[in-house]
């Protein structure tokens, strides 16, 4: 039987050129414009990382003793990475994903911007509570009503989206950046929260210092650590880190309010390979009593967005 289609992909490094020869007429179109293109900003470290290290015995350790919905999470992560910067044609999301989105949708139906014409709040950060929300009966207790430390804490969403789940807790928001820091400034000028939000020019490090960062404008900006900031305060009951790398950095400092007070924490684990695969047994040094999952801070990047929960 004569052939009358036939179909090519042709490689095109960051795209898929499909051939169609039908009738022995070539036909040529690109799928770019409608597949997903993977994007992963911190491919080169991984990729080093990778080659310097045993990456299966990396990933073994990293699930040991995590759920079902950590596995998927992390087993995405490493089927995307072959993937950067080209055309995916299968569905880079999780099943855990596609069910957060569908309840992210009714959230949105109730939720209202607290401070619509300051910022515009991601709806996925209150319904998915920074990745919380399936230990959320379990933890609510623990944290409620203890100081919630918010590192990287940026214009104050992720601050706004803890003081709405965890009202009688004082939640400390650090922000080295003056353009993000002046929009927690402004709308506590509206609104204190019942003073319950602290906002802190700093970053959290690994020791005190004055660093430059360069986010459109080059800024000085003050670091300090958790350690040396809380030796002589209320208990912690949760540390949040999303600070672009630094996060084992600001750990570090942070062991003896750890080992006094085992707050949940919550760190963005995809900014370095290392903080990916050994944050976790950072943590369990610190504290060995410690359990693991890893979550979905946000939904914007399949590779990214990802967060060590440690409880």
């Amino acid at each position: 039987m004569k052939k009358i289609i036939k179909i090519e992909l042709i490689n095109q490094g960051d795209c898929f050129l499909p051939k169609i020869h039908l009738f022995g007429i070539t036909h040529k179109f690109s799928f770019a414009k409608f597949l997903p293109v993977i994007k992963f900003y911190w491919r080169d470290a991984f990729e080093k990382y990778f080659k310097e290290n045993d990456s299966n015995e990396k990933i073994k350790n990293l699930k040991s003793g995590m759920d079902k919905v950590s596995y998927d999470y992390i087993d995405n992560f490493i089927k995307l990475f072959s993937y950067i910067n080209k055309p995916y044609f299968g569905n880079p999301w999780t099943k855990e994903d596609k069910r957060l989105k569908k309840e992210c949708k009714e959230f949105e139906k109730t939720f209202k911007q607290p401070f619509r014409d300051i910022l515009k709040i991601n709806p996925f950060h209150y319904s998915n509570i920074y990745g919380l929300k399936d230990m959320y009966k379990e933890v609510f207790d623990k944290i409620n009503g203890k100081i919630i430390i918010d590192g990287g804490a940026l214009n104050g969403d992720s601050t706004l989206m803890f003081h709405h789940h965890f009202p009688k807790s004082e939640i400390h928001a650090y922000e080295p950046l003056g353009v993000n820091y002046s929009v927690m400034d402004k709308f506590l000028r509206l609104d204190n929260c019942n003073n319950k939000i602290i906002p802190i020019k700093e970053g959290l490090g690994q020791r005190e210092d004055v660093i430059e960062i360069v986010f459109n404008d080059k800024e000085m900006a003050q670091i300090t650590t958790v350690d040396g900031n809380y030796k002589n305060s209320d208990p912690i009951g949760l540390i949040k880190l999303d600070t672009e790398g630094f996060e084992s950095a600001a750990i570090e400092r942070a062991k003896e309010i750890i080992k006094r007070d085992k707050p949940i924490v919550v760190a963005a684990m995809y900014h370095t390979p290392e903080d990916f695969f050994e944050l976790k047994n950072k943590l369990k040094m610190i504290n060995p009593d410690y359990k693991f999952i890893v979550r979905r801070s946000e939904m914007i990047i399949p590779m990214a967005d990802l967060v060590l929960i440690a409880y």
